[in-house]
């Protein structure tokens, strides 16, 4: 996977939670958008393709307050929201006016 694709669901706004699966079955979930961060990209260029060297890992701060460190290479894809899905407890008046005899 490109770090590109990783970089386009941490930098989405308004940001949505988002999952990282890998290649070991793993599942990382991606809770704010500082819960995940990487080197920049190497200012040299690839000598095979003429482009910015990309990261090879990257970290990230689980639930809990864990940190994992992920292969880049290994993430085999993304589990994104839908869009104009709202995260979770972010709905408007949720819970309000629904309340009994009211």
């Amino acid at each position: 996977m490109k770090i590109a694709e990783i970089k386009d669901a941490k930098d989405q706004r308004p940001f949505q939670p988002f999952l990282i699966r890998m290649a070991d079955g793993r599942e990382i979930q991606v809770m704010h958008p500082d819960a995940i961060a990487w080197e920049p990209m190497v200012a040299d260029e690839d000598e095979d393709n003429g482009e910015p060297a990309e990261p090879l890992t990257a970290i990230c701060v689980v639930p809990g307050g864990r940190r994992e460190i992920i292969e880049l290479a290994l993430v085999t894809s993304l589990g994104l929201a839908p869009a104009g899905q709202e995260g979770k407890g972010k709905g408007k008046n949720k819970g309000k006016g629904k309340g009994k005899g009211k």
